[in-house]
């Protein structure tokens, strides 16, 4: 009997533990998988695929724009649908810096794309969450243009 409770008690503290590795950063398959979203999102784009461009934002996404108020759910889609039917093109993400734990994780980088004709530059934060079908997908879009710094002020001389 005293094994028997022993045992019950070694089984219900084990279930209760935290998960060992819950907290431990993501490996790097699974951040291989987290930088896939962004070519999934070039690819779409370049393709004109809107439905494709939605599906890797999660219901609940916020997407901020430069200048912009933050959007959120599908408040975002009609600037998408605009840009597609504008003509964007050659999109290329690059992320630079990826890290995860658990169902979360982030990405900053850079990204090019053709509007009007010409190259368009940003850079971009996201932030990814892991769905219960196991895919990731952005929760928080970020991104503004780069610019170049001004140029020095000249020295003064005397």
């Amino acid at each position: 009997m005293r094994i028997a409770s022993l045992l019950s008690l070694f089984v219900i503290v084990a279930a209760c533990s935290p998960r060992a590795d819950a907290n431990a950063p993501l490996s790097a398959a699974t951040i291989d998988s987290v930088k896939a979203v962004d070519a999934a999102f070039a690819a779409a784009m370049n393709a004109k695929d809107s439905t494709a461009v939605f599906a890797v934002y999660a219901a609940d996404a916020r997407v901020m724009p430069p200048d912009s108020p933050t959007l959120e759910g599908t408040a975002f889609h009609p600037a998408i649908a605009g840009m597609i039917a504008d003509g964007a093109s050659d999109f290329a993400l690059t992320p630079t810096y990826t890290y995860g734990v658990g169902d979360l994780a982030y990405s900053v980088g850079t990204a090019s794309f053709k509007a009007g004709g010409a190259t368009q530059s940003i850079k971009y934060t996201e932030v990814l969450r892991r769905g219960a079908d196991g895919k990731w997908r952005y929760v928080v879009d970020m991104f503004s243009g780069v610019t170049p710094p001004p140029p020095a002020a000249a020295a003064k001389k005397k």
